[in-house]
């Protein structure tokens, strides 16, 4: 017991990182044994697979942190002080959110987005993207109004009105799509509309950060832990349907002018965004001849690469909207980081940037969701039929 952990056995040490993984498993994760197969999609509800592991949900059993939905109530805020923070981060939830966002960008690793790409996922891929390409419509439908201020067009709280009046049922349209039983369906619904009038910024200040972004993030991890999406569809999770939810914010933070909300500035990695130099990054592991991490700004990596590649794009849009000074003068953050030699050490240096200074800060984080499938660390888990 007094020997630190640095100075087992590297069998000790070996075994005791399995039993950690096996505990902080992301909800389709099976870290005690391979998975069973699935097909593209797999309803919620299919008997026909087998029994998953524990800490597991493809086949939709629950983890301890986690529980049926229907059972805790809406998703409400929990964070309220330093010391709620605490509880989060200390939580096994947490480094299940990790893991799952982990196992999404370790799904991508050399994988380009390709325009065939749709066409050959699942049905809840499609019904995602589709239900995106809906969202981004609307902006036509409420054009920004003449006002003084230069940040948060009003014209913004019109589209977030019919987000709010429509989400829900776009969800339920979705869910069924995939696969998900009607009243199931009905439920899950009600559960993600609540993560998705958050994901897409705040209707009051009209802003937009990594904590909105985070939101988003939690409906995926909703959709699999509760069997929904397959592991299978982990990598169009990411090149379809965060993708195109990206370019649904780029449109909204464009046109209605919104407001970085905590941006750290100039010394910030990015005004709005976290998630897609994470995955962006996880894409280009294993690329780093065709696109060394010191290129990435340049005019020549952007031209050809910015439309397959997140962290390329994600760049190209920093300096769209940076532009009249150099790369290392309004981004030295990002700057800074083309110094480190490969992209699996950048995916590595994000991933822990992620803990701290989105799940680990207070002001970002604070008004995370917490309910039925994303229980909150300090509520006890209802037993069935409880």
């Amino acid at each position: 017991p007094w020997l630190a952990q640095a100075f087992w056995p590297q069998e000790v040490r070996s075994l005791a990182a399995a039993m950690a993984r096996e505990m902080t498993a992301a909800p389709w994760s099976a870290a005690a044994m391979p998975p069973p197969p699935v097909p593209a999609f797999r309803p919620a509800a299919a008997a026909s697979i087998a029994a998953p592991p524990p800490d597991s949900m493809l086949g939709g059993g629950a983890m301890p942190d986690t529980a049926a939905a229907g059972s805790g109530g809406l998703p409400r805020k929990r964070i309220n002080s330093p010391q709620d923070l605490d509880i989060f981060l200390q939580s096994k939830l947490c480094q299940q959110l990790m893991s799952f966002a982990g196992e999404l960008a370790d799904s991508v690793k050399g994988k380009p987005i390709q325009p065939q790409r749709l066409s050959e996922a699942s049905p809840l891929v499609r019904g995602l993207v589709g239900m995106l390409n809906h969202m981004e419509l609307w902006i036509k439908d409420f054009p920004p109004l003449d006002q003084p201020m230069r940040f948060g067009n009003k014209a913004f709280r019109q589209w977030h009105a019919r987000l709010c009046e429509r989400g829900e049922g776009q969800l339920r349209e979705v869910l069924l799509q995939g696969g998900t039983p009607e009243g199931r369906a009905d439920a899950l619904a009600t559960e993600l509309a609540c993560y998705m009038r958050g994901a897409f910024g705040d209707e009051r200040r009209i802003d937009y950060g990594t904590g909105h972004e985070a939101a988003f993030l939690a409906i995926l991890f909703v959709l699999g832990a509760n069997g929904v999406a397959a592991k299978t569809d982990a990598p169009d999770l990411v090149l379809l349907v965060f993708a195109k939810y990206m370019r649904v914010m780029r449109c909204l933070q464009t046109v209605y002018v919104l407001e970085p909300a905590g941006s750290h500035g100039v010394w910030g990695l990015d005004d709005f965004h976290a998630l897609p130099f994470l995955f962006g990054a996880a894409q280009l592991i294993g690329l780093d001849q065709e696109i060394p991490t010191g290129e990435v700004y340049k005019e020549r990596t952007i031209k050809d690469f910015a439309d397959q590649y997140l962290y390329v794009d994600a760049i190209r849009q920093v300096l769209l909207a940076k532009r009249g000074a150099p790369f290392h003068e309004t981004s030295p953050m990002l700057y800074d980081i083309t110094a480190v030699p490969t992209w699996q050490k950048t995916y590595t240096g994000l991933t822990k940037m992620y803990k701290a200074e989105v799940l680990g800060k207070l002001p970002v984080i604070q008004h995370f969701l917490f309910g039925d499938t994303i229980r909150w660390p300090g509520d006890p888990v209802p037993t069935n039929g409880s």
